[in-house]
């Protein structure tokens, strides 16, 4: 008898040259755009490319050093940062020259984020932060931190998945940099097992606060941490939670 359904392979197929054709048009409408490498050890480095070519960048996926290679800057996605960290940590390679020792594809882009502009999304943010509370009880050394921008970071501040909610957040600061930017609509801000900045040091500009209140797991973190920081203890481990310095 007939049918007018394709076979499961040939329909995944044309799906998959359709997608891929897409991706080719958006491509191609951004080849005198910067080009943005996206950090593509885990998460949602897919979902950030499209975004960027949709505003005119080009965009190649970041796996190793030699990937950074003419790189005008880079975004490190959503995730999860113990995975990225993991992976980013315990791979050594050396440069496309060969002249320098194995380094990790941490240590490359610490190097990278001093000279070009990095951005961090969520699980990225953490990666980008001087200070980490809150890691995995299942990482012996604490979340491997990038660092670079001054900021306390705390992972899974609202607490699980299912936790995740939506809310207003102040809008964007306008182009010209202008913070005040009250005539214009809330930004929606989307909390997925989202983390929060605890501080952020002199030189760094807030764009946009939020009053929140933490879970409970992250109240009880944050409770002992204030203890002892008034006690006058420099922090740096303190359990399976700990306030990690990066240090390299």
């Amino acid at each position: 008898p007939s049918t007018s359904q394709q076979p499961a392979s040939r329909t995944k197929l044309a799906r998959d040259y359709h997608k891929q054709e897409s991706r080719e048009n958006i491509s191609a409408m951004a080849e005198e755009g910067p080009l943005v490498g996206v950090l593509a050890l885990q998460g949602a480095f897919e979902e950030h490319q499209r975004c960027l070519e949709s505003v005119g960048c080009r965009t190649v996926q970041v796996r190793t050093p030699v990937d950074l290679n003419n790189l005008d800057g880079i975004v490190l996605p959503g995730g999860e940062s113990t995975a990225m960290g993991l992976i980013g940590t315990n791979t050594t390679t050396t440069s496309s020259t060969g002249s320098d020792k194995p380094k990790t594809m941490w240590q490359y882009l610490q190097e990278f984020s001093q000279n070009k502009p990095t951005w961090g999304t969520c699980a990225g943010m953490i990666l980008l932060a001087e200070k980490c509370v809150g890691t995995s009880a299942v990482i012996e050394d604490g979340q491997a931190l990038i660092g670079g921008m001054d900021i306390t970071v705390c992972r899974n501040y609202f607490g699980s998945q299912v936790s995740s909610f939506e809310m207003d957040t102040p809008p964007p600061p306008l182009s010209d940099g202008d913070s005040n930017n009250n005539n214009s609509p809330p930004f929606p801000g989307v909390f997925i097992r989202a983390p929060a900045i605890l501080s952020a040091g002199p030189n760094v500009t807030v764009l946009g606060r939020v009053v929140a209140t933490p879970c409970r797991q992250a109240a009880v973190i944050l409770q002992e941490l204030q203890k002892k920081v008034e006690a006058g203890e420099n922090v740096v481990k303190m359990g399976v939670v700990d306030s990690l310095d990066r240090t390299s």
